[in-house]
């Protein structure tokens, strides 16, 4: 699968990388802010390159959070998840939509993403 990573911390962003991929995905594209990652959807799609799902960090610092590039998504009809440190499945300020609490396992981000596939 074609998968859209955003993640603000570099070292993360690395290891959720090489994580991905070592569980059979292509990175369709990394980005740290949410100008990155739209200028990187809208590449892809003028390229006609597909991203067929997104990995994003729900809080991207200074109170940005990920909601844009999750509803450019969700408009094509591409699945998403959030990671956060600070969230809780619980916390209102989240949209509807699978969250994984920072520190996770491969094995966790691997189900969710599977499990989202299918339900696509």
């Amino acid at each position: 699968m074609r998968i859209l990573v955003v993640e603000d911390e570099p070292l993360l962003a690395m290891l959720l990388e090489e994580s991905l991929v070592d569980l059979g995905h292509e990175i369709a594209g990394s980005a740290a802010t949410v100008e990155q990652a739209l200028s990187t959807l809208d590449e892809r799609s003028q390229e006609g390159e597909t991203v067929e799902f997104g990995v994003l960090d729900y809080s991207l610092g200074h109170d940005t959070t990920a909601l844009p590039i999750a509803r450019w998504l969700r408009e094509r009809g591409i699945p998403v998840m959030y990671l956060s440190g600070h969230a809780s499945l619980d916390d209102d300020r989240l949209p509807l939509a699978p969250l994984l609490t920072k520190p996770f396992t491969v094995d966790q981000l691997d189900a969710t993403i599977r499990g989202l596939a299918l339900a696509a």
